[in-house]
């Protein structure tokens, strides 16, 4: 019998708030372009923000989100049952 593995991505938070803290600094400008910039990389062709990235904060946490996992590590788990 074969167990099931499972990917698990572990994230790295104190990165994570680095890149935060950085990019509080940032125009709305600058955020605006960085979250399109995401968008495209995870797959989105779009050319303006969603509805839920509009503001400061939601573009902060968006990117505080990515970057959590971006600098996280992915890991493969295998279950034992």
């Amino acid at each position: 019998m074969t167990n099931p593995v499972t990917t698990v991505i572990r994230v790295n938070l104190e990165m994570a708030k680095e890149v935060a803290l950085e990019w509080e600094r940032a125009s709305y400008q600058e955020l605006s372009a960085y979250c399109l910039e995401i968008l495209r990389e995870i797959g989105f062709s779009t050319t303006e923000l969603p509805e839920n990235l509009q503001s400061r904060e939601q573009q902060l946490n968006f990117i505080t989100g990515f970057a959590s996992y971006a600098f996280g590590e992915v890991l493969n788990v295998q279950t034992l049952g």
